[in-house]
């Protein structure tokens, strides 16, 4: 925690460096040096003894470090009499309380959290304007930021860190079902649905587990997902689930999810990882209509491009201007026990030919290029195969498909 009051930055001391971080400088100070075999050179021990004021670059606003190792250091004997800045940035903070205000988020966090709903509010507000979660930034943001708090009172990251460990999945559910009722239930509504992970090191977390993640770090991992209104880009609900999880069994969960939340009248956007058999019949039973991305090395997929290849892309009747592609549907079961005809979406993109043609030319120039420096030296060449011992290809097909059943 900063004090309230300016004191002017060591300049004497050797050790003194500066680190800006957001926009903000903060001052270090190098209390030892350990000589390292391994680099061959000394390191040096840094810690964090204040910030700089925003208009006097010689004063920073000290913190407890600061007493510590320069405790002769004089202290102003009164303090300044404010202990916000002089001139708070307001800007995207209007914009924010109008939505607020706009979806009555302020009413239901003061039902939800009662008298910190404002600490709440203004800690969702910090996270978007300083894209950070960071608690011990937040009384630098304050500083000079309007706040949600009663008389704009800023707390300390102490509090901050204190009162979100309090907030419990009670409260969490508590929102989301009150957010989902006030929703407009009788509209046709399209969902897209659609989730990451994240690697973890905060140590011993429940729902922490090892399993395959997008870039795999050897960390394990957490599993979130969202789903929003695809016509507005309004966020329904999200979740959270154990890393080991995967993204296709988690589908029906997910749907289930919805038609808790009266969701009836929708259709669900899907990436291709939720595409499986299963998941279909699972949507195709509750009535749900859906469009999904296929996975592009299916036999099916392969078969279906090759069926209308040649016939629609360059044919002006399938041009779809807005997203410069072509497209075309055609009827045909999935699997052979499918119980119905679906409808497949296939896109032709030309500029993405275009490009990885040019990338693939590109490359065996490249190569090319090394194998002639190299000419005369005998190598073992390494091919990467598939599982089923083909060769990976290097050029990706240009064509796009979706599936799904009839797009409105």
């Amino acid at each position: 925690m900063y004090l309230d009051f300016k004191v002017k930055i060591p300049s004497d001391s050797a050790g003194i460096t500066r680190k800006k971080i957001k926009g903000t400088t903060y001052i270090y100070y190098s209390y030892e040096h350990n000589y390292s075999s391994e680099k061959g050179y000394t390191v040096p021990k840094s810690t964090s003894i204040g910030k700089c004021t925003d208009d006097e670059p010689d004063l920073m606003y000290p913190n407890t470090n600061f007493l510590k190792f320069f405790p002769s250091e004089e202290l102003p004997e009164t303090k300044g009499g404010a202990h916000r800045s002089g001139c708070l940035r307001i800007g995207t903070y209007l914009v924010l309380r109008r939505i607020i205000a706009e979806y009555h988020l302020d009413e239901m966090i003061g039902n939800i959290i009662g008298k910190n709903s404002g600490l709440f509010l203004d800690l969702a507000v910090y996270s978007i304007i300083a894209e950070n979660n960071a608690g011990q930034y937040y009384p630098d943001y304050a500083f000079n930021h309007p706040l949600f708090t009663d008389r704009m009172k800023i707390y300390s990251d102490s509090k901050v860190s204190a009162f979100v460990n309090s907030i419990t999945g009670d409260q969490s559910r508590a929102f989301l079902d009150e957010w989902n009722e006030k929703q407009d239930h009788s509209q046709k509504i399209y969902i897209s649905y659609d989730s990451t992970n994240k690697n973890c090191q905060a140590g011993d977390i429940d729902f922490v587990e090892y399993g395959h993640p997008k870039e795999d770090t050897g960390a394990p991992v957490i599993n979130y997902s969202v789903a929003y209104d695809r016509n507005n880009a309004k966020p329904l609900y999200y979740e959270d689930y154990p890393g080991s999880i995967v993204d296709v069994s988690q589908l029906q969960y997910m749907l289930e999810k919805a038609g808790g939340y009266g969701y009836k009248n929708v259709g669900f956007i899907l990436d291709r990882g939720y595409f499986s058999k299963e998941n279909i019949h699972y949507m195709d039973k509750y009535g749900y209509e859906f469009v999904i991305m296929m996975k592009g090395m299916k036999e099916l997929v392969k078969s279906l491009v090759l069926e209308v290849k040649g016939t629609f892309e360059e044919d002006r009747r399938y041009s779809i201007r807005d997203y410069k592609v072509s497209g075309i549907t055609v009827k045909k079961q999935l699997y052979p026990s499918d119980e119905k005809e679906r409808y497949f979406h296939i896109f032709y993109n030309d500029r993405k030919k275009s490009s990885e043609h040019e990338a693939i030319e590109a490359k065996i120039d490249r190569m090319a290029e090394c194998l002639h420096k190299h000419e005369g030296t005998k190598y073992e060449i390494k091919c990467k195969l598939r599982s089923n011992g083909m060769p990976v290809p290097l050029l990706r097909n240009c064509y796009s498909i979706f599936n799904g059943t009839k797009y409105r």
